[in-house]
Parts: structure tokens; C-alpha cells; sequence
């Protein structure tokens, strides 16, 4: 698997500025390219959100429980 170092270095920079918010700015930027029918942007935006997801898994595995799931507070 080919990794697209523009979206680690988004994914990176969204993570360091936004932490667990940054995986939902990229879900809103997705459904607004999603929205203005610009496929190729909203791929973009989906792989930066799913590494943005990733990044935070492995710097805290808690905090990427939902809300839902028990042990998800206890941070």
C-alpha cells in the first residue's frame, strides 16, 4: 500500500492543532465536497480523516473509544 504523504502531512499538522476534534473537521469537510460533487477532494478529505483517526489511536488507544463504550470516561 502506497502512503500519500500529503495526507499524513494534513492528518499530522490537523492532529497536532485539533487532537480528537480533528477527525470531525475532516468528516465536515468531506460531506461539503460531498455536497458541492467534488469526488475527487472528498477522497482526499475521507483518507485524511481515517489517518487522523489512526494517528490518535496510536498516541492514545482510550481516546479513540466512543462515548458509548464503557471505560471511554476514564481519562
Amino acid at each position: 500500500m502506497k502512503t500519500d504523504l500529503d495526507i499524513l502531512a494534513v492528518a499530522t499538522q490537523l492532529v497536532a492543532e485539533w487532537g480528537e476534534d480533528a477527525p470531525r473537521l475532516s468528516k465536515v469537510r468531506l460531506v461539503e465536497l460531498i455536497a458541492a460533487n467534488n469526488l475527487r477532494a472528498a477522497a482526499f478529505w475521507r483518507d485524511v480523516m481515517r489517518t487522523s483517526e489512526e494517528l490518535l489511536e496510536k498516541a492514545d488507544p482510550a481516546a479513540a473509544l466512543p462515548a458509548s463504550e464503557p471505560g471511554a470516561a476514564l481519562n
